[in-house]
């Protein structure tokens, strides 16, 4: 009977231990893990804003760069502003010359002759003779209404789309033939929300810069034979960027400014959604930043053009003692890199 008992105080000694060690066990205070530190990042900045030349005129249908010129219209004139200068010339009145109504249009080079393809159809401008030929009329019931995209020159076509209408058609525009056919088709999220060029060709990507709301921008690509379109990014701020600019900035897509207003039947503004900010987006790293410094007045409906890694604000619209005036000159806008 005493071992029994001794064999079983025993066993009880054990349990006793195993239980206290468990309970040892679930006391030990855990290893706290170190939390990583996040690497400062580069940002950008607007940095000033210098004038450079009147305008000829209160407003131009669009601009663009060739050689040392920006070149513009306006109805049927066409001028030329020499960028060293800085002087303007007119270099053409022509009926032929492409008019366009909320329309973005493309504009590109091709065997040393001026193209611009619009809603209205694919207009040429020879610069040895100062004249526009119209190659191409689109029926103007087509459904295509604001065009953007890109020109391919080893394929002597352009690859286009039109988020503005809703239609969910890449197109294609054989430059040979001059026959405008379906290509592929797409997600089409965006709406009545132009802005001025915003294609741009980064490392080999086809960026498209277009919002998809008032406020909300939208950062979409082309893959390498144009049957895809899809969106990679969305930034949401807090300001309308309808009829801002864009441009391409090293590795960066820079765009603000924009916000259309309304106003009563005298034309007083009564609601004014203008922004004052420029944005970017890091195609690098797949993020969005805002500058710090905002532009110094509104501005709306304006061209952006680069030149040497320059870049010129070219008219556009602004709100002066709470009416609309044009901003009729050109400015030169610089942009920094701010280091970590």
């Amino acid at each position: 009977m005493k071992n029994i008992r001794k064999s079983v105080c025993f066993i009880l000694a054990i349990i006793l231990m195993a239980c206290s060690s468990s309970d040892d066990a679930t006391v030990t205070p855990p290893v706290e893990a170190i939390p990583e530190e996040i690497a400062p990042v580069e940002t950008l900045d607007f940095v000033n804003a210098e004038f450079v030349a009147d305008m000829p005129v209160s407003q131009f249908n669009t601009s663009f760069v060739y050689d040392d010129k920006i070149y513009a219209t306006v109805e049927d004139e066409t001028y030329a502003f020499d960028i060293g200068s800085k002087t303007w010339s007119l270099l053409t009145t022509d009926t032929d010359t492409p008019k366009t109504t909320f329309d973005i249009g493309l504009n590109f080079i091709r065997d040393g002759k001026w193209y611009r393809l619009i809603r209205k159809g694919l207009f040429v401008f020879d610069f040895e003779l100062n004249d526009w030929e119209v190659i191409k009329s689109f029926p103007l019931s087509d459904l295509i209404y604001s065009i953007q995209g890109y020109y391919v020159e080893a394929e002597n076509a352009v690859y286009v789309l039109d988020q503005i209408n809703r239609a969910e058609i890449i197109y294609k525009y054989d430059l040979l033939t001059n026959e405008l056919m379906e290509h592929s088709t797409f997600d089409n999220n965006a709406g009545w929300y132009p802005i001025s060029e915003n294609a741009f060709i980064i490392n080999d990507t086809r960026y498209v810069a277009h919002l998809n709301d008032w406020e909300d921008m939208e950062i979409s690509k082309f893959n390498e034979d144009y049957t895809v379109f899809e969106t990679i990014n969305v930034l949401e701020t807090e300001n309308y960027l309808d009829e801002g600019v864009a441009c391409q900035f090293g590795d960066y897509i820079i765009f603000g400014l924009g916000g259309v207003p309304t106003g009563d039947a005298n034309g007083n503004i009564t609601r004014d959604p203008s922004t004052l900010n420029f944005h970017y987006y890091n195609t690098i790293t797949d993020t969005f930043g805002t500058m710090n410094t905002p532009f110094y007045e509104s501005c709306r409906d304006a061209q952006l053009v680069t030149y040497n890694n320059e870049y010129y604000l070219i008219g556009g619209l602004t709100i002066t003692n709470n009416r609309t005036e044009f901003r009729s000159t050109i400015e030169k806008l610089q942009f920094e890199i701010i280091a970590p």
